[in-house]
């Protein structure tokens, strides 16, 4: 199960696809399911449609940015969530960027302090994908304005305890892949 989950850089993308794939980006068709970052796969040269119309067309599978809660809401709602697991499962290279990191993990919740959850008013439960036990947390050496040092503090004092936090600084990103798992820099 091919995982590369990003926080905001994307500096190992064109060499995971192909050390997952052994293809270049021109000759890989990306699922892009939701969230930012369709243009930043298109401008990497990859062949991009929608997951959720074609998804036994795609070589990987890409989740991007946004509300964690109200794209997993979306995810569980569409059915979209199930096929995926499914799919990843069964070795497709996933792609999360930012709440598409989140969601790989065994919960969201603790992206409760960086995301509102109340933009997923109908979600009924924060258990993630599980394809990692850790809670991917992005953003976490808070250079962003939204993701200030004392909040990224607050979420690892307020969830520590009940979940294994990862942190994943913007130039960071975790692989995991046949190799295990490790955290690489991603420019």
């Amino acid at each position: 199960m091919p995982l590369l989950l990003l926080s905001l850089g994307d500096g190992p993308l064109g060499r995971f696809v192909d050390d997952s794939l052994g293809r270049p980006a021109r000759d890989v068709t990306i699922g892009h399911v939701t969230g930012a970052g369709r243009e930043l796969l298109v401008d990497r040269g990859f062949r991009v449609v929608d997951f959720v119309a074609s998804p036994d067309e795609v070589d990987a599978v890409y989740v991007g940015g946004g509300n964690t809660f109200a794209i997993w809401h979306e995810l569980i709602e569409s059915g979209t969530a199930q096929i995926l697991d499914e799919q990843v499962r069964a070795g497709l290279p996933y792609i999360g960027l930012s709440a598409g990191a989140v969601i790989a993990g065994p919960n969201i919740e603790p992206a409760g302090l960086l995301d509102d959850p109340a933009e997923a008013p109908g979600l009924k439960t924060t258990a993630g994908f599980g394809w990692i036990a850790e809670v991917p947390i992005p953003h976490a050496g808070g250079m962003l304005p939204a993701y200030p040092p004392a909040v990224i503090e607050r979420t690892f004092t307020e969830f520590g305890g009940r979940f294994r936090l990862l942190a994943l600084d913007d130039d960071q990103a975790l692989i995991v892949d046949e190799n295990g798992a490790r955290i690489v820099t991603s420019p």
